[in-house]
């Protein structure tokens, strides 16, 4: 919590230079006014800190346009066990070659990590899933440029979750704000149908879809949050919103990202009058507050999931799960299959664009039943992720 120090600025080169207790908000609210933002999006942001967010290599959403965090980080000061400091950077394999051939505890460090780098490559591009998102764990595959010329330690330790090394300060690119931003609200009759209809959404060229299940739209109208967007989600009369998608349309082409959003409007208009996709209305979010308010929603109505009645609470342990987005809606017709057998109850709120679930099913802690019932779950969604690759 001392460590919230940012160190340096450099906006010709566009890259700045934090300790890593500083807090994603508060570096983007000091970037605000040199025009940048580090744009690795997450719903936490608000209290995240930079070195938790290198350590699980955090990402949320935006992140098919913007990446997650280790495709931000330049380079890392970290402490080894044992107090010495090491500096990483990407530098040619030769520069490498030479650091992993001293007699010193940097030297075996790169010279392990060389070895297993490129002893292992084709076994690593074959068994690691190809998808946008990472896991938590060693991301050998990037450690080494795809031409096998660059050799980067930093992209070891992103994710490692201080098992490695203890961060203490990051250089971190930055990315240009962007100077428009619009949303599309787009309401529809189920949960399945605002799944199925994302990958329509992608090609639309979206920075980012978010889709919200009914039990976490159900939890924002009944707080105070509500009142900051009730008008920017409005009641379709005569039907029940059981799904939300959230489109966002950014970038520094005023007159591209209006054409992208009207095209957007005309195509679901089109689907509305046929009855297709499950689609009930939509609404626009022009200005930068609304679109801000929006995601704040969503953003309480998350933390909400954790305030329910009685005993069960929702449990954060099959979190994060990812799949190829395409093979989302038949997945999660699976996952709430499986949840709805075990009778518990659960939210859903995700990241389609990138295949990504959040979901935590409300469980008794204290029942002893309930935690076998948490191992044998946790199990079976093991399975049932790895099965849709």
């Amino acid at each position: 919590r001392h460590m919230n120090h940012i160190l340096e600025i450099n906006t010709e080169e566009g890259w700045v230079k934090v300790e890593a207790g500083v807090v994603k908000d508060q570096l983007n609210q000091w970037l605000k006014p040199y025009g940048f933002f580090f744009s690795p999006e997450l719903s936490t942001s608000n209290r995240a800190t930079i070195g938790g967010m290198i350590n699980t290599d955090a990402s949320g959403q935006g992140s098919l346009v913007y990446g997650k965090t280790s495709d931000h980080v330049l380079g890392l000061r970290a402490v080894l066990e044992g107090g010495e400091l090491i500096d990483t950077r990407a530098m040619p394999v030769s520069l490498a070659e030479n650091i992993a051939a001293e007699q010193t505890r940097e030297g075996h460090i790169y010279h392990e990590v060389l070895s297993a780098c490129r002893d292992n490559r084709q076994l690593i591009i074959d068994k690691f899933p190809k998808l946008n998102r990472f896991l938590t764990g060693y991301d050998l595959r990037h450690v080494l440029s795809d031409d096998l010329q660059i050799f980067d330690l930093t992209r070891i330790l992103c994710g490692s979750e201080g098992t490695l090394a203890f961060i203490t300060e990051a250089r971190l690119d930055i990315t240009p704000i962007p100077k428009v931003r619009q949303l599309v609200n787009i309401k529809y009759d189920s949960f399945d149908s605002a799944l199925r209809n994302a990958p329509f959404l992608v090609q639309a060229k979206a920075l980012s879809v978010e889709t919200v299940d009914s039990k976490v739209l159900n939890l924002a109208r009944e707080d105070i949050v509500w009142h900051s967007v009730s008008e920017l989600i409005t009641d379709i009369p005569g039907e029940e919103m059981l799904g939300l998608n959230l489109v966002e349309f950014a970038g520094d082409d005023v007159e591209l990202a209006s054409r992208q959003v009207s095209d957007l409007c005309e195509r679901l208009d089109q689907l509305m009058a046929e009855k297709q996709a499950g689609i009930i209305g939509y609404q626009l979010c022009t200005r930068l507050d609304e679109v801000e308010r929006i995601y704040a929603m969503r953003k309480k109505a998350v933390g909400l999931l954790g305030n329910a009645k009685g005993h069960a609470k929702p449990i954060p342990f099959v979190e994060d799960t990812a799949v190829p987005p395409e093979h989302l809606a038949d997945y999660i017709t699976d996952f709430r299959a499986l949840l709805d057998g075990h009778g518990l109850s659960y939210g859903m709120f995700g990241h389609v664009d990138a295949g990504v679930l959040h979901v935590r099913p409300a469980l008794d802690m204290c029942d002893p039943q309930q935690e076998v019932l948490m191992k044998r779950i946790s199990d079976q969604v093991v399975a049932l992720t790895a099965s849709y690759g």
